[in-house]
């Protein structure tokens, strides 16, 4: 199980906040959600894609999460 440091959430956060133009606050709370996913493992990651194109609309989920993924160094399957 990946647990990841406030520090390297805060970071992946502005680097997506960034990369898709979201407010710091918007992209934490999906970089939460997406780091969670990657601690469930299995179909977690595919559905953490699916509820940021849910609560973000114009954010590409996939590639939220590709960029979430290499910020924290997590391998996608």
């Amino acid at each position: 199980m990946d647990d990841y440091a406030e520090n390297d959430l805060d970071h992946a956060a502005t680097a997506a906040a960034q990369r898709f133009d979201l407010d710091q606050a918007q992209a934490r709370a999906l970089v939460d959600l997406v780091a969670d996913a990657f601690t469930e493992g299995g179909d977690a990651v595919e559905d953490a894609a699916w509820d940021v194109q849910d609560r973000k609309p114009g954010v590409a989920g996939e590639d939220f999460v590709d960029d979430v993924a290499e910020n924290l160094g997590y391998d996608l399957p």
